[in-house]
């Protein structure tokens, strides 16, 4: 049996495991150790590399295009970093509509990343806009998109090296801006909100 959350669906089964796991978290966060993951890597030919995890049967491969001299048998290393963000976003924007009953009928990102290829090569700035779709009103959506930009693992490692910028857009309507700046020995700045007179995008 599936409890629909208009037309994202989430299996009735998961989502009971999902508000048990997140309850003992809530109520133990003080307590976890930190977990280890563990990845193995091999290098293939030229530009690809092919990756797996231990005790699954999960396999995935690396490479660049062919206009950089790769086959383009799989995305790029900066592309699997940048979407990353947005499926670890995903994953506790779920966790959260699953626990709050939240509706959703479709949530999508777009991701973009700006480097420098001077050493010590890094990102300098990291841009995401969400759209969702949802009958749940503009508050409840905010909320949504900020535990889950709070909870992702890659949205705060990165938040820690270069400045984040995240647009939240509600059934066509610009209704939040989340902008991180790395702050020296400070904590991270988090600039949000938007008046109800921003336009619709």
């Amino acid at each position: 049996m599936e409890s629909k959350i208009q037309n994202i669906r989430f299996d009735e089964q998961v989502a009971e495991r999902t508000k048990r796991a997140m309850q003992y978290t809530n109520e133990h966060e003080a307590e976890l150790e930190p977990r280890a993951i563990t990845i193995e890597l091999k290098k293939e030919d030229n530009f690809l590399s092919t990756a797996s995890r231990p005790g699954t049967d999960l396999k995935w491969c690396a490479d660049e295009s062919k206009d950089r001299g790769g086959t383009g048998k799989g995305p790029s290393p900066l592309s699997y970093f940048l979407s990353s963000m947005g499926f670890c976003q995903f994953v506790h924007y779920a966790e959260h509509a699953m626990v709050d009953g939240i509706r959703l009928a479709s949530l999508e990102m777009r991701v973009d990343g700006t480097i420098v290829t001077r050493r010590p090569r890094r990102f300098t700035e990291v841009t995401y806009e969400v759209r969702i779709n949802s009958p749940e009103s503009e508050e409840t959506i905010r909320r949504l998109a900020k535990q889950a930009a709070d909870d992702c693992y890659v949205t705060n490692i990165l938040k820690r090296s270069c400045k984040v910028t995240g647009t939240i857009i509600h059934n066509g309507r610009k209704i939040d801006i989340h902008v991180w700046t790395k702050l020296l020995a400070e904590p991270f700045l988090r600039i949000s909100s938007l008046s109800n007179h921003d336009e619709k995008c």
